[in-house]
């Protein structure tokens, strides 16, 4: 009996030492953005994740770093993320994110979140199967300007003159504009271009908005802008101007409209994937994902406090509204 006891005991001493010389599996995660703003987002990975058999703080361990739109700072970050030797790295929050990070590392798998197309920004080459040691998702938000901008002129077809907000440090910001005014003339809207890459430069957007300059508002898809969503919103609220934006958040916090895919089922499939190379998929196995739907959101209390009779046709189109 002694020497079973003694053998238990041996055991179990082997095994914490085991324990203790095979870590838990560790993902990096760098948001561009903040707690603020992308809790939610963060929640959605990790329900993902943990629909693969991972959880944070049992068998897996998520660190996770915001950025606070700090985007001209990424370098750096994803140089120190890269010197923690994370077994995966989870870069999201904005294209700057994943360029950094995969200009940082060459070997450590990088999950992306980019808001453009991924070929053009130079994240990998082939969307089905994908090279080197990056794959991810897309929101394809970026490609969605002008047709934002058409939805805007549907709602309020009596309008002549549409702001358009946009960040000109975007990496798709040069080939958007373009697209942006020629949907702009096809529609007879006059465009009023406004740029902005920090606070300071949004505050003097809006201030150059004289009262009854524009008739509305149309926010580009930008990591940086959907950082200080809460600002926008409340600026645009101040001028009783409106706006359609890249995000439901945006909406559901009391914009006007949103057009885009649910970003929490994108984040929450990248959580899989971040499962799927803990437990040994390649790279190359996993294809960059792209939405399979997109969803107009109205808010129909904003709609009434700016006097606005939205179209029927408009309200039928919308996926959801809010009461």
């Amino acid at each position: 009996m002694r020497r079973r006891l003694v053998l238990a005991a041996a055991a179990t001493g082997l095994a914490s030492i085991a324990r203790a010389q095979s870590p838990l599996p560790r993902i990096a995660y760098l948001s561009g953005r903040s707690a603020a703003t992308d809790t939610h987002l963060l929640d959605a990975f990790l329900d993902g994740l943990k629909s693969t058999g991972f959880v944070d703080g049992q068998n897996v361990t998520v660190d996770v770093r915001w950025a606070d739109g700090r985007y001209g700072e990424m370098p750096r970050l994803a140089t120190e993320v890269v010197a923690t030797k994370p077994d995966l790295i989870v870069a999201v929050g904005g294209n700057p994110v994943g360029i950094a990070v995969k200009a940082a590392t060459k070997t450590i798998p990088i999950l992306f979140g980019a808001g453009a197309d991924p070929t053009k920004i130079g994240l990998v080459e082939n969307l089905n199967r994908p090279d080197g040691n990056l794959t991810g998702m897309t929101l394809w938000a970026n490609e969605l300007d002008a047709k934002r901008l058409d939805l805007l002129h549907d709602m309020l077809p009596a309008a002549r003159s549409v702001a358009v907000l946009m960040n000109p440090l975007n990496p798709g910001y040069e080939e958007l504009l373009p697209r942006t005014r020629e949907t702009a003339d096809a529609l007879g809207l006059h465009l009023e271009l406004l740029t902005a890459s920090t606070s300071s430069e949004i505050e003097r957007a809006f201030r150059s908005l004289s009262a009854g300059k524009v008739d509305a508002l149309a926010v580009g898809a930008d990591a940086f802008l959907i950082n200080l969503r809460a600002r926008i919103l409340a600026l645009t609220s101040e001028r009783r101007l409106p706006a359609i934006f890249p995000a439901r958040e945006f909406a559901v916090e009391g914009g006007l409209a949103s057009y885009g895919t649910r970003w929490a089922d994108m984040y929450r499939i990248l959580g899989t994937y971040a499962g799927r190379l803990l437990k040994g998929a390649k790279v190359v196995e996993l294809p960059v994902q792209r939405p399979a739907t997109y969803e107009l959101v109205i808010n129909l209390q904003t709609a009434k406090s700016l006097g606005l009779e939205l179209p029927p046709i408009i309200l039928s189109r919308a996926d959801e509204l809010i009461e």
